[in-house]
């Protein structure tokens, strides 16, 4: 890959890693940030069960993510449009928000109070790279 092309895109790595190696990961990040070190921007989501990474990676939030990139829109229309249920839409768009690949906003709904709209967190294309030992 170019140079140039690593800045044209967002980087998360999803892995399994203890919860040992967790925060041995937080206390060496801690100690080059004490030491004045500048650090690489990383997105990490682990996950201790490689069953829980598993749920995490399936084709349907996989898909809600594709639609939410092309077009940021409320639960309800993301249900429409996926042909699902709003309430598996919210679930899944909780989880994503909770790692920070997407978020959400209310904006006024002329007419009809308030609609909450999802978006992602950045229009540069996603990398997911995935590691696990199982």
């Amino acid at each position: 890959m170019k140079k140039s092309e690593k800045s044209d895109e967002i980087v998360f790595t999803v892995k399994t890693e203890s919860l040992e190696n967790f925060f041995a990961r937080g206390k060496k990040t801690a100690k080059l940030l004490d030491k004045g070190e500048s650090l690489h921007p990383r997105r990490i989501i682990s996950f201790e069960d490689p069953n829980d990474l598993i749920k995490f990676l399936t084709e349907t939030k996989l898909t809600l993510l594709a639609a939410i990139r092309k077009k940021p829109d409320s639960i309800s229309k993301l249900a429409h449009k996926l042909h699902r249920s709003r309430s598996a839409i919210d679930k899944d768009v909780q989880l994503l928000e909770s790692v920070g690949i997407v978020e959400s906003e209310y904006v006024v709904n002329p007419g009809h109070g308030r609609c909450r709209i999802i978006r992602a967190i950045d229009t540069k294309p996603i990398k997911l790279q995935v590691e696990t030992i199982i």
